[in-house]
Order: C-alpha cells, then sequence, then structure tokens
C-alpha cells in the first residue's frame, strides 16, 4: 500500500506498510507532520521514495487517493451558517463550502444524499449545531464521499467521551476502505495489525501489538503513572 523513505526537518523516517496501519506517538512526535507527508500535502526537504499502491502519484491522483480527517476542518465549520449537505458536497470541488458557480452532478447529489442517510445526518441542518460526534462523522463523510483509497484520521476522538470514543472507533472499523490512524492514544490501535511508534521524528518500534513497556518508554512516564491512568 505505501513505501516511504524521506528526510523533514527533524523527521528521518523509513517505513513500508501492505494494508491499514496506526501511527503511535506522544504529542510533538511528529505524527501529523508525517501524515502531511504520506497524503503528499507537504513535499520533504530529502525525498527518496513515495510510493502508493506501487506508483509515484502526481498531487491530483494523491487527492483522489486520500480522504483526510483531522481537527482543522473541525474549526473552521464550528463557526459557519451552512448545511451539512453543502460542508459534504463541497468536498467534490476540493472546497470548504459550496459557492454560486460551483454545478455539482445529479451523480454527485445522490451520493452526498446516500453519505449522509449513512451517517444519519440531516442535510439541512447548520454545521454550527452539529454535536462534536456529529462534527467528526461529518468530516469523515466529507473525506469519502469521492470514495478514496485510503482514509487518513489524524487524532479524530480528541473531544470525545468515553461512550462516543467507542462508539466513533466501532462506526470507523466497519468502514470498507483502508485507514491511517494518527493517535497518542493507545486504546484506539488494538484493531491495526501494524502499528508504527513514533519518537522525536524516527520510528522507535513497528509491531502488531502495544506492550505496557513500549508505552513507559514511548511516552517517558514510570510504571507508578502508568497504573493510574491504565490499571
Amino acid at each position: 500500500m505505501l513505501k516511504l523513505k524521506f528526510k523533514h526537518l527533524f523527521l528521518d523516517i523509513e517505513l513500508e506498510a501492505e494494508d491499514s496501519f496506526a501511527i503511535l506517538g506522544p504529542n510533538g512526535s511528529g505524527k501529523s507532520l508525517l501524515l502531511s507527508v504520506i497524503t503528499h500535502e507537504l513535499y520533504p526537504q530529502k525525498l527518496f521514495k513515495r510510493e502508493v499502491f506501487g506508483k509515484t502519484l502526481t498531487l491530483k491522483e494523491a487527492r483522489e487517493t486520500f480522504g483526510v480527517v483531522n481537527n482543522t476542518l473541525e474549526y473552521f465549520y464550528k463557526n459557519e451558517n451552512i448545511s451539512v449537505f453543502d460542508a459534504v458536497i463541497s468536498s467534490f470541488k476540493n472546497a470548504l463550502v459550496v459557492y454560486n458557480f460551483f454545478d455539482f452532478s445529479d451523480e454527485e447529489k445522490n451520493k452526498t444524499k446516500e453519505i449522509l442517510d449513512f451517517f444519519s445526518l440531516k442535510p439541512n441542518q447548520a454545521v454550527s449545531t452539529l454535536s462534536l460526534g456529529e462534527m467528526k462523522k461529518l468530516l469523515i463523510a466529507r473525506a469519502l464521499v469521492h470514495n478514496p483509497k485510503i482514509l487518513c484520521l489524524d487524532e479524530p476522538t480528541n473531544g470525545l467521551d468515553i461512550k462516543a470514543k467507542h462508539q466513533f472507533l466501532e462506526l470507523i472499523e466497519g468502514l470498507d476502505v483502508k485507514k491511517i490512524m494518527i493517535t497518542h492514544d493507545f486504546s484506539e490501535v488494538f484493531s491495526y495489525g501494524k502499528i508504527i511508534m513514533l519518537s522525536k521524528g524516527k520510528i522507535f518500534k513497528v509491531a502488531n501489538r502495544v506492550e505496557k513497556e513500549d508505552i513507559i518508554e514511548l511516552f517517558g512516564i514510570d510504571e507508578k503513572i502508568y497504573r493510574r491512568f491504565y490499571g
């Protein structure tokens, strides 16, 4: 699925993944920066290899391949007085809102309605009135509406309570699409067969599960702190 080798600022990364995977690490470890390189939003200072499904992508191909969900869009839509329908369908034009000169096909309109039904979102509701859980569904709907091959999730459960987080993760796991999950919460990575642990811009470890010792070393905590939060 992905082969990547590059250097950029403090990042020095070489990784390979054949299927969905998670990137786990503390704040400041370079997770979001790494995702920006993966999705072609950032061209690194030294790029040795960046192949997706066995080929080097153009920027246009990358935009069609990756669907990205991050907190930047969440902050934007909290203050926007537009409908849920417009927020999602605008993704077809690589825009955040619908402008008067946009012309959408019947196929795009129907696809938008279908995906809103799937996520139980009301088309005419103002995005600014959505709950946090609904907002996160909206962002995934935007990312999925043009059928990306890889869904990239940058700490998507921030702000959700335990029950809402569990429901949201179940929803993500049920989606029939390759996924890249970025998180600092090791409880969110159990469903991934490959977990890339990132520390200070470098890969600390690659495994199919996270051990207690990994968490202690990766996050720089002692066992007392670990037990306080995780028992």
